[in-house]
């Protein structure tokens, strides 16, 4: 089998957690930093699915960020393909936009540990109780595309959707450890005391809490994902 490779946006969102479980399943994986000019990966010559990663722009940033246009069209011909995809909040924006679907600032953000509830009992969830926790940070949300599937919400949006047979897009971060959460919080410490005061020190006592249970989940997501594409035996 082709590896799977992780498309990855910059350096402050690594593949984190999602690479430990890929590790762990023994499935073979490469990242490329399209930041860095890596090219995207033939499909399906070189890969045999992408996973999307976050990152600090958007998806209408295409003249700072030229690598996106090209990510969108690239990410069009996967659907066509019905390849595998699983796009986390940056990636699940370039999805939407890739399956016809829409992207708009929110008027709040979406920042920390919070309660998601699934909407149908999608296998990418397979095995997920609802409502589950997860953690956030974004200032984008998605719209679902057309003939996309809602799969998972909170009051105020989507939270997850299929955008067909192999192919998903989840806002929020199962990828994140304790490290990454650290370094986001410091790296935005500023803008988080002007806009959210105190958010940064509920973060920082609620995170202890709650890793051990997102690296299960983030572990679970994963190898669901796999199955679900075909990716893994049944058995593994």
């Amino acid at each position: 089998m082709r590896p799977i490779v992780i498309l990855q946006h910059e350096p402050d969102d690594p593949p984190g957690l999602v690479a430990v479980a890929l590790d762990e399943l023994g499935v073979r994986f490469e990242v490329r930093r399209l930041d860095q000019g890596d090219a995207l990966p033939a499909y399906p010559e070189e890969a045999s699915g992408v996973i999307v990663m976050g990152g600090s722009m958007h998806v209408h940033q295409g003249d700072a960020h030229p690598f996106l246009d090209a990510e969108k069209r690239y990410l069009r011909t996967l659907l066509r393909h019905s390849a595998p995809i699983w796009g986390i909040c940056l990636g699940a924006q370039l999805l939407t936009v890739a399956a016809g679907g829409a992207v708009y600032e929110r008027k709040t953000p979406e920042i920390g540990w919070t309660e998601i509830s699934k909407t149908l009992d999608d296998p990418l969830f397979r095995g997920v109780g609802s409502p589950f926790v997860a953690f956030e940070w974004h200032l984008y949300s998605c719209k679902l595309p057309p003939f996309g599937q809602l799969v998972a919400e909170r009051a105020d949006g989507l939270q997850a959707f299929r955008a067909g047979g192999r192919a998903w897009g989840i806002q929020f971060h199962p990828e994140v450890d304790g490290g990454m959460i650290e370094h986001w919080i410091e790296d935005e410490k500023k803008d988080l005391e002007h806009r959210f005061p105190g958010l940064a020190e509920r973060l920082r006592a609620e995170t202890p809490e709650r890793l051990a249970a997102n690296e299960a989940f983030c572990r679970r997501l994963t190898r669901n994902f796999l199955l679900t594409s075909g990716l893994l035996p049944a058995d593994k």
